[in-house]
């Protein structure tokens, strides 16, 4: 069946909708064969690099971006980047803003440093006058191409817009890079060598897939490394009589307390059943002396727990994550210094640790190393 946004008419300076990618969740050992298999025995992976989703449109030398939210962004915040895209046909390109030279967290912070929603004609001369531009230079990473030189490409295939894609050879804009796999093991290692590198992953593309103006679909996969924790079960939420969700946390060796960190799904392979018979006995209502709550959980009383549970008296859960935020916008009290505090990003249960004790728990400062290592951000 075709997709009715398949044959939307395209026009330059009018934001697309993103085609996006999904993120697959599979046992460790079968994700990479499960990848394969989805796109029909052959993807296409390239490198995921850490930055800003831009989508560049030019026609008759003007040339405009949009953010992922297509939001319009003024091009003035970038000066490096005017000679390679005079350089460009009248075109529409699916970019990555990354810093150049740089990858992982490092290359995202300068991304951080230079990018601005909005900018005044004031405040875009301060920015220049800086010197910024200078001190965290950047570049635009292109991976896919939605028009070119006169001509939609939405409903030709991924095979033939890379072949475009491909020759978008500029100072600053180059292609993304990909390889193509048919045997998981190749893929594994590939993703396990560029993680080892500090890249974020991989996004796995099914070579005959067309693009798909607004859809998340497994057409396109993404495979992002994964950091894990030894956690405490701090607190339980129930779906009834059932152990639905679990409350997290590290302990924080300074302060000598328990401090928050995740609320993840605990019916994962039902694994809520089996803490439902290790946390007996160990529930209560009142909040644990030894639990310290980031006072913001006041202006969220949904994410209260149900129950708490006694520490001492708890569970380790071994819990996976993408990464590790840090900032303002969060009710969890890890590392709280009076405002901010860290939390996962897409954290999920991967197994209950019956080789574990509460003294083996992640402590918060293994929390901040793992953050100052590998970074978090915002999507």
């Amino acid at each position: 069946m075709v997709n009715k946004k398949q044959t939307l008419r395209i026009q330059i300076g009018k934001p697309i909708e993103s085609m996006n990618p999904v993120f697959m969740r599979a046992p460790d050992e079968e994700i990479y064969a499960e990848i394969i298999t989805t796109h029909n025995g052959r993807t296409l992976a390239e490198i995921k690099q850490d930055g800003y989703r831009l989508q560049i449109h030019k026609k008759d030398g003007i040339v405009q971006a949009f953010t992922r939210s297509m939001n319009e962004v003024n091009l003035g915040i970038f000066p490096e980047l005017s000679s390679s895209l005079a350089g460009l046909p009248n075109c529409i390109l699916d970019t990555e803003v990354t810093g150049d030279g740089l990858i992982g967290y490092d290359g995202f912070q300068s991304i951080k440093k230079r990018f601005r929603n909005k900018v005044s004609s004031e405040s875009l001369k301060k920015y220049l006058e800086s010197g910024i531009s200078s001190e965290f230079p950047i570049g635009l990473t292109a991976f896919d191409t939605l028009y070119w030189e006169g001509k939609s490409l939405i409903n030709k295939s991924l095979i033939e817009r890379r072949k475009i894609t491909e020759g978008v050879l500029e100072q600053r804009i180059n292609p993304s890079v990909q390889r193509s796999f048919t045997e998981p093991e190749k893929l594994e290692e590939w993703f396990t060598e560029l993680t080892g590198s500090k890249y974020e992953g991989l996004v796995c593309k099914n070579p005959n897939s067309l693009y798909l103006p607004g859809k998340e679909t497994t057409e396109w996969i993404k495979l992002k490394r994964a950091e894990t924790l030894d956690l405490a079960v701090l607190g339980v939420y129930l779906d009834g009589d059932t152990i639905s969700q679990v409350l997290c946390g590290s302990y924080n060796v300074e302060e000598r307390r328990f401090e928050t960190l995740a609320k993840v799904n605990a019916k994962r392979e039902g694994a809520n059943k089996s803490l439902a018979t290790l946390l007996e006995g160990k529930l209560c209502v009142e909040k644990p002396e030894n639990l310290f709550l980031n006072p913001a959980i006041e202006k969220h009383p949904e994410q209260m727990p149900t129950y708490f549970v006694r520490p001492e008296n708890s569970v380790i859960l071994e819990i996976a994550s993408m990464n590790c935020h840090y900032g303002k916008n969060t009710w969890h009290s890890c590392g709280y210094n009076g405002a901010s505090a860290y939390s996962l990003r897409i954290a999920w249960l991967k197994r209950i640790r019956d080789d574990k004790g509460i003294a083996d728990v992640s402590t918060t400062e293994k929390v901040r190393k793992m953050y100052a290592t590998f970074g978090g951000q915002n999507e």
